[in-house]
């Protein structure tokens, strides 16, 4: 260089408003303004690249040019002067200052979780809107008229604050909330409750959104409600090769019927109902059949071309005479490429499985014996319990203790069965 220009610079921040400042010798003088950006400097016999937040003034000389700067690393508060929200500190908005009042929500941000922001660029401060909700589904088996409350855990795993709105959808005349609208700071969790009421026989699906402020969440709700003196028992059971199924292929359920009430073969209708997260039906079909004590088959249905991705719930309706008994479970839709990895990843452990039930099978064996003499046992012991009950007028209890005889009564050996048959059917005719 020509000249030789030595320039010493000191920017210190005295306070969050120091946003000027004056500098000046008897060669130069230098007037500091703060407006927002960064540059890339050139001269003929230099290049400069400076990374900044806010750019401060320009120095030139014949020799050079240099855009000077430097970083904010403080917040603001409220009412100081500013020139974005991401100056502010407490998750203010800027309007030519921070402003709490008129702009409480934090500017900036994104849905899926997080967002960017910072003090002008210098001290990097990234927004993480977060949340976690648990548990991730909900299941309850009511009787008729019945209610059952559980709890939902929502916790702020982000750094900001977030306002939180809850919502029933498809199920609003079973489930209600215990709050709909909070805020939560940063770490904080609250609980609410979900109650369930039995209002009506059948299975319902539909879920409960939790959205906190650009980010939404959900919990699949299934209430399965029977008749209080359900003289069957029904369970429905989807294989796991079956779990996550393509359109158009075939879904197959295992159905399992019990006979708690009489103790001899009666005629009952199972009716069949694949429903939407909607509650809209896209399958439904009824058979009638002879069950004694127990029957359990698998059940094919042929799903449409034409059906969503998504999930949806496959129910099993029970009748005979008065009596209602439901089952339902969940299984999803998929693509065609999802749904053949989910096969193979279940073939590998089935193979497993087919091990392990061999090695429980041969353990068991010798188990087997002890088992059903306890059985007996225990038969006796409910059947006692039951009569007990019905002298004490505790009906309920009663009905349930006969419940559970039943269940036992149909594993027993047949020798074994016509020892407790006729107390067994005692029981049920002063029940009913």
């Amino acid at each position: 260089m020509k000249k030789s220009v030595i320039l010493v610079f000191a920017f210190m921040l005295l306070a969050l408003s120091s946003f000027a400042a004056q500098m000046q010798s008897e060669s130069y003088k230098q007037s500091v303004i703060v407006s927002e950006g960064g540059d890339t400097t050139t001269s003929s016999s230099y290049k400069n690249s400076i990374a900044t937040g806010i750019i401060n003034s320009v120095v030139s000389s014949s020799s050079y040019i240099n855009r000077l700067g430097f970083f904010h690393t403080l917040m603001l508060a409220d009412g100081q002067f500013c020139t974005s929200a991401a100056q502010c500190e407490g998750g203010f908005c800027c309007s030519s200052s921070c402003a709490s009042s008129s702009c409480p929500t934090a500017a900036g941000g994104g849905g899926g979780g997080a967002a960017a922001g910072g003090g002008g660029g210098g001290l990097f401060v990234e927004i993480i809107k977060d949340f976690s909700v648990s548990p991730s589904s909900i299941e309850e088996q009511l009787t008729l008229g019945a209610a059952s409350t559980r709890t939902i855990t929502i916790k702020n795993t982000g750094n900001v604050n977030l306002d939180f709105v809850l919502s029933v959808v498809s199920i609003e005349e079973l489930v209600s909330l215990s709050e709909t609208s909070f805020s939560l700071e940063s770490g904080q969790e609250k609980n609410v409750d979900a109650t369930i009421i039995g209002k009506k026989l059948g299975s319902y699906l539909g879920e409960i959104k939790i959205k906190g402020d650009v980010i939404e969440k959900s919990i699949s709700v299934v209430a399965n409600v029977e008749s209080k003196d359900a003289l069957f028992d029904v369970k429905l059971d989807i294989p796991s090769a079956y779990k996550k199924i393509g359109a158009g292929e075939e879904l197959k359920a295992q159905i399992t019927l019990l006979n708690i009430g009489p103790a001899r073969k009666v005629d009952v209708t199972a009716t069949y109902i694949i429903k939407n997260k909607l509650g809209g039906i896209v399958h439904e079909s009824s058979e009638t059949f002879a069950v004694e004590s127990q029957l359990s088959f698998v059940k094919s249905f042929k799903l449409s071309e034409s059906l969503p991705t998504g999930d949806y719930l496959i129910v099993v309706e029970v009748r005979y005479q008065d009596s209602f008994a439901v089952s339902s479970e969940i299984f999803s839709v998929v693509s065609k490429e999802e749904a053949k990895a989910g096969i193979l990843t279940v073939n590998i452990k089935l193979i497993g499985f087919i091990v392990l039930v061999g090695f429980g099978v041969l353990f068991a064996y010798t188990l087997v014996p002890r088992l059903r003499a306890g059985n007996l046992e225990k038969c006796r012991k409910a059947i006692n319990d039951a009569a007990e009950a019905i002298g004490k007028n505790d009906l309920m209890n009663a009905r349930n203790l006969y419940a559970g005889a039943r269940s036992i009564y149909i594993r027993l050996e047949p020798h074994d069965k016509r020892e407790v048959y006729n107390r067994l059917m005692d029981l049920y005719r002063r029940l009913k």
